[in-house]
């Protein structure tokens, strides 16, 4: 499939006046400020919610060594989980007036994979990240952007839960990832489906609950752990989408895992799993913290691993394709239980309400900032 490239505006420079959220990357701090930014594509947006996530505390508080600002800027606009509507756009684009949109958030660089349309999986780190490294994210009052980049919403229902497309996206490239590596053996339970088998997801956060949800979906017996009890909130999501909650600070599980996905990033956790992962299983290594403290991997865990055959793989960010088939995901979950998809929403905030970046409620599953 030939790819549309819009050079003739990729070249025209123009810089706007925008009010937006900020941080100087990778130092940190955060303003909501009015800046200039430049501004050079042919569909016009206007964010209706921005989601904010680990990655977005972890600008603020400086503790993403690899995040940049934009070329000859002293700050970078945050923000790249966003649910967008086109304020106008060219005829040539494929969007009018009106369209739901969620702007892709890594910009390809020139390596095979990226020129591939597949700069999830760039070959040499020459890409950028909006709102993370040298691209101004979504947290605007307005910006422009290519059609190459953009992915329709078709259902009009999804107008804010729409904006868990971004984090949705990142699952369903995992359950590819799980589906490709798992080939080296039989997987599937006898009946040929994924039923009886264990699916053990790490951490009690938006993109943990994501995870467990999809692991249901594909028919695992899932279970999503913490090591702390969860509100009512999060029971009820955990009822509605058939799984199990797991406080292991005093439940000691020894059930063989088929599938361990990890969202917390800490590598203690994340052993203590795999030591009871089933033969042939597969488990995803998602979340980062990089300051997370170091554990001790021994010998016996490399015995573990070669003896049961089990593959061990990290994933992160997704392609054009995996945004839309999240934002198919989104609109069938919406569907079947409007209020409980909606409920992972817990809070809004305005744009001036920067203290929500580091003053963060523990039962807050996902915040938004919505923009008028």
């Amino acid at each position: 499939m030939e790819r549309k490239c819009y050079f003739t505006y990729r070249n025209v420079k123009s810089m706007t006046k925008v009010q937006a959220i900020t941080t100087e990357a990778p130092k940190g701090g955060v303003k909501f400020q009015t800046v200039d930014v430049e501004d050079n594509g042919p569909v016009e947006l206007s964010p209706m919610y921005t989601g904010i996530c680990g990655t977005d505390r972890g600008m603020v508080t400086g503790r993403l060594d690899f995040a940049y600002n934009p070329q000859g800027q002293d700050f970078i606009v945050l923000g790249h989980e966003s649910i967008c509507r086109v304020k106008s756009a060219d005829s040539q684009t494929g969007f009018k007036a009106g369209d739901l949109v969620v702007p892709m958030v890594r910009r390809p660089g020139k390596c095979i994979n990226c020129q591939a349309g597949r700069q999830d999986n760039c070959s040499d780190g020459d890409k950028k990240e909006a709102g993370i490294t040298g691209k101004n994210g979504f947290m605007r009052e307005s910006f422009t952007d290519d059609p190459e980049f953009l992915v329709k919403i078709d259902d009009p229902s999804l107008s804010r839960t729409g904006v868990l497309t971004e984090p949705l996206k990142n699952v369903v490239k995992v359950f590819e990832v799980v589906e490709t590596v798992s080939k080296r053996s039989i997987y599937a339970s006898t009946d040929s489906t994924y039923h009886g088998k264990k699916a053990y997801v790490i951490g009690t956060g938006a993109e943990g609950f994501l995870f467990a949800m999809m692991a249901s979906e594909y028919g695992f017996d899932t279970r999503i752990l913490n090591r702390h009890p969860v509100e009512e909130n999060r029971m009820a999501i955990c009822d509605a989408f058939n799984m199990e909650f797991v406080d292991y600070s005093k439940e000691d599980r020894k059930e063989k895992i088929d599938l361990l996905i990890d969202t917390s990033g800490d590598p203690a956790t994340f052993l203590k799993f795999m030591r009871i992962m089933n033969f042939n299983s597969v488990g995803i290594m998602f979340g980062t913290n990089g300051k997370a403290p170091s554990t001790e991997f021994t010998g016996k865990d490399i015995d573990i691993m070669v003896e049961r055959n089990i593959t061990l793989a990290g994933s992160v960010d997704a392609a054009k394709t995996h945004y839309e088939k999240a934002a198919s995901y989104l609109s069938r979950w919406n569907a079947r239980n409007s209020r409980v998809l909606s409920s992972m929403i817990t809070s809004e905030k305005e744009p001036s309400e920067t203290s929500v970046f580091t003053d963060r409620n523990p039962e807050s599953i996902k915040t938004v900032i919505k923009w008028k």
